[in-house]
C-alpha cells in the first residue's frame, strides 16, 4: 500500500517538482509553492469525495458549486505549474476565504466553525514571501474582516442550517471539512518551523563563510602591506647597488676594475630580476584560472632542473629523478613548474659543499586517482627548529647566507593551494631537508582529452 500511495506521489508530483525547481531556483520558493500545489491538491480531493456525498443525496445546489470550486482550485495548480504562483495565491486564498465565510455563515455558532480561519492565517504568514508583504497585509486584514462580520452577524448571515441539515450529512458538511482545515493548519505550521529551521541553518553558514572571507581578507591585507613595503625595499636596494657601481665606472680607467664592477652589477640586475618574477608569478597565480593538460611527470621535472642550470651551484650538486618514465598526471602545467623550480632552487642554494657528495633526489612517493605526492630530499645545510614554522611566510629568510628574496616556498604554497594541493617541509639543522608536494589529479574538460590519456598509456 504504502509502495502504491509512493509511486502514485512520484508519478503525480516528480515532474510538477522537476518544473518548479527549474523555475525558482532555490530550496525556500520551492519548498513553498510545491507545498502550496499539494495542498491545493489535497483540497481537490476533498472536493470530490464532498461532491461524491451530495451527489448521491440530491444536493445539487452544493454539487454544482463544488463543481465550481473544482474547476477554481484545478486553475489555481495550472498557475503554479506555468510560473504565475502570485495570481496563484492571491486566488486560492480569495476563494478560500470566500468559501469559509460562507459556510460558516450558514452553520451558525454552534458550530466551532471560526476554527476554520486559523489555517488560513497560517497560510497567508507561509504563502507568500518577503517582498510580497503587501500581499501578506491584505489577507491578513480580509480575514479578520471576515471574522468581525461573522460576529456581528451571529455567524448566521446565509441563516442558520445546522439545525436542519441530516445527521449523515453533517459528517461531510462539518467534521470533514473541519478536521480537513485543522490538518492544513498543521501542515502550515510545521512548514514554518522547516523554513525558520532552515532559515537559520542558511544564516549561519552565511556567518560562517563571512567569518572566514573576513580571516582571509585580513590575511591578505597583512601579506599586502608586508609585500608593499619589503618589495619596495628590495627593488630599491639593487638599484641604488647598480647606480653605486655606474658612478664608480665612470671614473674609473682600469679595464680590469671595470670588468669587475660590471660583474658586480650584472649580480644585482640578476637581484632584481629574480624578484620581480617572483612578484609576476604571485600576481598570475591570483588572477589565471587552473588549466589542467596533460603532464610527463620525469621529463617534465627534468625541464624544470635544466632551467636552473645558470646558477653557479648547479654543476656542483648531483640531481638524481627517481620517477618512472612512463608516469603521467593531469595538472596545471604552469604552476608546477613554479613550484619545482622554486623548491629546487631553494635546496641548490642552500646546498652544503662541505659534504662528500652534495645531492638532490626527486622521488614519486606515492600516486592514485586522487592525488600525486611527490618528495624533494638534499643533504644540506638544513633549517633550524625555531625557522621552520615560518618558511613559508612572505619574504621570511632564516639565514643571511643566502640574499634570495624570501618569496620562493611562500610562492609554493600558495601556487600548489590554488590547484587544492599541499606542501610540507621538514628538515634537521646540518643535515638535510626534505619537502613533500601533494597535489591531486585534476580532470581535463576539453573534449577529446580522455581519448588523448588513453592514447598515450596505450602507447607506453
Amino acid at each position: 500500500m504504502l509502495f502504491n500511495i509512493k509511486t502514485l506521489s512520484n508519478v503525480l508530483f516528480k515532474p510538477v517538482q522537476k518544473r518548479i525547481w527549474a523555475r525558482t531556483g532555490n530550496w525556500v520558493d520551492y519548498r513553498r509553492d510545491i507545498v502550496i500545489f499539494k495542498v491545493l491538491f489535497l483540497a481537490l480531493f476533498a472536493i470530490v469525495i464532498a461532491n461524491a456525498t451530495y451527489y448521491s443525496q440530491g444536493l445539487m445546489l452544493n454539487f454544482y458549486i463544488g463543481i465550481i470550486q473544482f474547476a477554481i482550485v484545478v486553475f489555481c495548480m495550472y498557475l503554479i505549474y506555468i510560473g504565475r504562483d502570485l495570481w496563484a495565491k492571491n486566488i486560492s486564498l480569495l476563494f478560500i476565504n470566500a468559501t469559509f465565510f460562507i459556510s460558516v455563515s450558514m452553520l451558525g455558532r454552534g458550530i466551532p466553525s471560526y476554527i476554520y480561519f486559523i489555517p488560513i492565517i497560517a497560510a497567508v504568514l507561509f504563502y507568500y514571501n518577503s517582498s510580497q508583504v503587501k500581499h501578506t497585509i491584505f489577507m491578513l486584514v480580509l480575514t479578520f474582516l471576515s471574522l468581525l462580520v461573522l460576529e456581528f452577524t451571529n455567524y448566521s448571515l446565509f441563516g442558520n442550517l445546522s439545525a436542519t441539515l441530516p445527521p449523515q450529512s453533517k459528517i461531510f458538511t462539518v467534521v470533514i471539512p473541519l478536521i480537513l482545515s485543522l490538518s492544513i493548519g498543521a501542515v502550515m505550521v510545521r512548514e514554518h518551523v522547516i523554513m525558520n529551521k532552515y532559515n537559520r541553518m542558511k544564516l549561519k553558514r552565511l556567518n560562517q563563510n563571512l567569518k572566514n572571507r573576513n580571516k582571509k581578507l585580513k590575511k591578505t591585507n597583512k601579506e599586502l602591506d608586508s609585500f608593499v613595503y619589503r618589495s619596495s625595499h628590495d627593488l630599491r636596494s639593487p638599484l641604488t647597488s647598480i647606480m653605486g657601481i655606474i658612478n664608480i665606472i665612470k671614473a674609473e680607467d682600469d679595464i680590469h676594475k671595470i670588468q669587475e664592477y660590471v660583474n658586480f652589477q650584472e649580480r644585482s640586475v640578476k637581484k632584481l630580476d629574480s624578484l620581480v618574477q617572483d612578484i609576476l608569478d604571485i600576481s598570475r597565480n591570483s588572477r589565471m584560472e587552473v588549466e589542467a593538460s596533460l603532464v610527463e611527470l620525469k621529463a617534465f621535472m627534468l625541464e624544470c632542473i635544466e632551467s636552473l642550470s645558470y646558477m653557479e651551484e648547479f654543476n656542483k650538486v648531483k640531481i638524481v629523478v627517481d620517477i618512472p618514465a612512463t608516469f603521467i598526471c593531469i595538472s596545471d602545467m604552469n604552476r608546477l613548474r613554479v613550484v619545482f623550480v622554486n623548491i629546487l632552487s631553494n635546496a641548490l642554494r642552500y646546498s652544503d659543499f662541505s659534504k662528500d657528495a652534495p645531492a638532490i633526489t626527486v622521488s614519486l612517493l606515492t600516486f592514485n586517482e586522487e592525488g600525486i605526492h611527490i618528495i624533494f630530499e638534499d643533504n644540506g645545510t638544513g633549517i633550524k627548529v625555531m625557522h621552520l614554522n615560518k618558511t613559508f611566510e612572505m619574504f621570511y629568510r632564516g639565514t643571511d647566507r643566502n640574499n634570495g628574496s624570501g618569496l620562493g616556498l611562500y610562492i609554493v604554497r600558495e601556487l600548489i593551494s590554488k590547484i587544492g594541493g599541499a606542501v610540507n617541509i621538514t628538515s634537521v639543522y646540518g643535515k638535510g631537508t626534505s619537502v613533500i608536494v601533494s597535489f591531486p589529479n585534476l580532470k581535463i574538460q576539453q573534449e577529446g582529452s580522455n581519448d588523448l590519456v588513453a592514447h598515450y598509456l596505450s602507447n607506453n
